[in-house]
C-alpha cells in the first residue's frame, strides 16, 4: 500500500487554508515507513490527546467560550491578545472574535485520530511485523482513536452549529465530517469538495465512535492512567452527548453505566469526601470541593470523581490559559470576574463551600478558584455531572411519579452532603415534587460553575441567553445565529464549498 502520508503526522494541520504546491513534493513518505508497529500507532494516538489538551482545545478555550458567551462571568481586564480577542467573544462579535488555532487543533485530532484507524482497518500493523501488537492493544489504540474522534467533534458542533434538534437536518447546519484521514498533502482536491455536514451526520457519528470506545477500550476505573480515556470516560461523555440532545433515556443508562443505578449513591467514581460519612466542618467541605481542581500530575492519590481529564506535569502543563482567564494573585488580575447574574441565579447557601471554598471576593469583584493553580490537571468531566443530570430526568417526572421524586432528592442530597457543612439530608432538606426541578437546575449551576457547561446548557433547555453585566444588551434567543462560531476564513478560501454561518 505505497500511498504518501504527511511526514510531520502529530503536528500538521491540513485545514488552515491548504495549498497547492509547485514542483515536486519531497514532504511525504509512504505509510510502510511512517506506520510500522504499535508505537507508531501510540505515538499518532498521543498527537491527538496534545491537540484536545491544548490551551486553544479542550483543555482551555473550549471550557472558556461557553461561560463568556453566557452571562456568569464579566469581562475583569482587557488584555491585547491577537490570538485570543476574548473582549470581541465577550461582546458577541463572532465576525471578528475568530479562534482559527481552535478549528486547527480539533481537525488534527480528527486527522490523528483517522490515521490511526485507517491503519488499524487496513492492516498497515500486524501482530506479525510487531509482536506487541496484540489484540488487547489493537483495540485499545482503535477504541481511544474513537473517543477522541468523537470528542472533538461534540466540542466543535456544539460551536459551530445550533443546538440538536433545532435544524439538525438542515444542509451545512453542523460542520465539515471527516471519518478518513487526508492521505497526501498536495492533492487537495478531495478537501476542495468537502462541505458541512449536517448537525444530526455529526451526532450520529460522535454516538458511533463513543459506543465503540466503550466496547474496545478495557474496562475498569485505573487511577494511574490518567489523562487516557477509559471505558467509562466513553460511556460519560456518551451520557453528555445524549443529555445534551435531550435523549435522557438513553442518558440514564449511559449514566448509570458509569456511577451505578442506585439515586443517592456512587458506585464508582464517588464524589471527593473527607471524611467518608457522619457531618463534616466547613475546613473539610472547602478542601472537598477543591480537590477535584487541586491536583495536578498522575496516581492514585488524585480526586476520585474525576472521570476523565488533563494531566499537567511541571514540563507540559495544560492549564495556562483556564488560568489565566480566572487566576487572581497579588500582582495579577485575571480576565475574568464572577457576573451578578451568577451569584443571583445560584442562591448560594450562605456556608456552602463551593461559594465560601471556590469563590474570593475582592472589593465589589468576584472571582472563581476553580484554576488557581499554577500547574493543575483540567477535570474534562466528573461524576458530579452524571449525578445532576440523573437528578433532573428523574425531576422531569417527579410530580407524577413519587419514585423519581424521592431519586432526584437523593442524588440531589449526596451533592450537597460533601459541600454544606454540617447538612443532615432528613431535616434540611424538604423539596416538593413541583419544585424539585428548580432546585436541581440551581444546584447545576452552583456545581458546575466556569467549566464549560452554561452555554450549552442554556440552549439545551431551549432557554434565553441572558445579557448578564452587559449593560443594555438584550437576551439572545437559544437559537440565535448570533451565538454561532464563524468558520475560519482560511478554511472557507480554501474551501468554496464549505458555508459560512450566517450574521
Amino acid at each position: 500500500m505505497k500511498q504518501n502520508i504527511i511526514y510531520i503526522l502529530l503536528i500538521t494541520v491540513l485545514l488552515a487554508g491548504c495549498k497547492k504546491l509547485d514542483g515536486p513534493d519531497h514532504s511525504t513518505l509512504t505509510t510502510e515507513a511512517v506506520l510500522n508497529t504499535s508505537r507508531d500507532l501510540d505515538n499518532l494516538l498521543y498527537g491527538a490527546y496534545s491537540a484536545v489538551a491544548n490551551d486553544n482545545a479542550l483543555a482551555g478555550y473550549w471550557r472558556i467560550f461557553p461561560e463568556v458567551l453566557a452571562d456568569h462571568v464579566d469581562i475583569n481586564v482587557i488584555e491585547n491578545l491577537p490570538a485570543d480577542p476574548y473582549k470581541l467573544l465577550y461582546d458577541r462579535n463572532m465576525a471578528q472574535a475568530q479562534y482559527a488555532q481552535s478549528w486547527k487543533l480539533g481537525y488534527t485530532a480528527i486527522q490523528n485520530a483517522n490515521l490511526v484507524i485507517y491503519a488499524i482497518e487496513n492492516k498497515l500493523v500486524t501482530k506479525e511485523k510487531d509482536p506487541e501488537f496484540s489484540d488487547f492493544n489493537r483495540d485499545r489504540i482503535e477504541g481511544e482513536s474513537r473517543f477522541i474522534r468523537a470528542l472533538a467533534y461534540f466540542e466543535m458542533v456544539r460551536f459551530y452549529g445550533h443546538q440538536y434538534g433545532y435544524n439538525s437536518g438542515s444542509t451545512n447546519s453542523g460542520i465539515v465530517l471527516r471519518v478518513k484521514p487526508a492521505i497526501n498533502v498536495t492533492n487537495i482536491d478531495e478537501l476542495k469538495d468537502e462541505a458541512r455536514a449536517t448537525v444530526e451526520a455529526v451526532y450520529l457519528q460522535i454516538i458511533t465512535d463513543l459506543k465503540a470506545a466503550e466496547t474496545l477500550i478495557p474496562s475498569g476505573n485505573d487511577l494511574s492512567r490518567r489523562g487516557r480515556a477509559s471505558n467509562y470516560a466513553a460511556a460519560a461523555i456518551l451520557a453528555r452527548v445524549y443529555f445534551q440532545m435531550n435523549d435522557y433515556q438513553n442518558a440514564m443508562t449511559e449514566i448509570n453505566k458509569v456511577i451505578g443505578a442506585v439515586p443517592g449513591t456512587i458506585q464508582t467514581y464517588p464524589l471527593s469526601r473527607s471524611p467518608l460519612t457522619g457531618p463534616i466542618n466547613a475546613a473539610q467541605a472547602a478542601a472537598n470541593v477543591l480537590t477535584p481542581f487541586n491536583t495536578s500530575s498522575t496516581g492514585t492519590t488524585l480526586s476520585t470523581e474525576t472521570i476523565f481529564d488533563f494531566v499537567s506535569v511541571v514540563a507540559a502543563p495544560v492549564n495556562g490559559a483556564i488560568s489565566r482567564k480566572y487566576l487572581r494573585t497579588a500582582v495579577v488580575e485575571p480576565h475574568l470576574s464572577i457576573s451578578n447574574a451568577f451569584l443571583a441565579d445560584a442562591v448560594f447557601g450562605v456556608t456552602d463551600a463551593r461559594k465560601v471554598g471556590l469563590i474570593t471576593t475582592v472589593g465589589v469583584k468576584s472571582y472563581s478558584r476553580k484554576y488557581d493553580r499554577l500547574l493543575e490537571n483540567i477535570p474534562v468531566i466528573r461524576s458530579a455531572e452524571l449525578i445532576l443530570d440523573r437528578a433532573e430526568i428523574n425531576a422531569m417526572n417527579a410530580v407524577a411519579d413519587p419514585a423519581a421524586h424521592a431519586a432526584a432528592v437523593a442524588d440531589l442530597n449526596v451533592l450537597r452532603d460533601r459541600a454544606i457543612p454540617a447538612y443532615v439530608p432528613a431535616t434540611t432538606i424538604t423539596i416538593n415534587a413541583a419544585t424539585i426541578l428548580g432546585e436541581v437546575k440551581k444546584e447545576r449551576i452552583r456545581e458546575l460553575a466556569f467549566e464549560g457547561d452554561r452555554l450549552h446548557n442554556l440552549r439545551r433547555m431551549r432557554a434565553n441567553i441572558g445579557p448578564g453585566s452587559r449593560a443594555g444588551v438584550a437576551p439572545e434567543a437559544w437559537n440565535s445565529n448570533k451565538l454561532l462560531f464563524k468558520i475560519p476564513d482560511a478554511e472557507i478560501r480554501s474551501s468554496p464549498n464549505i458555508v459560512q454561518n450566517p450574521d
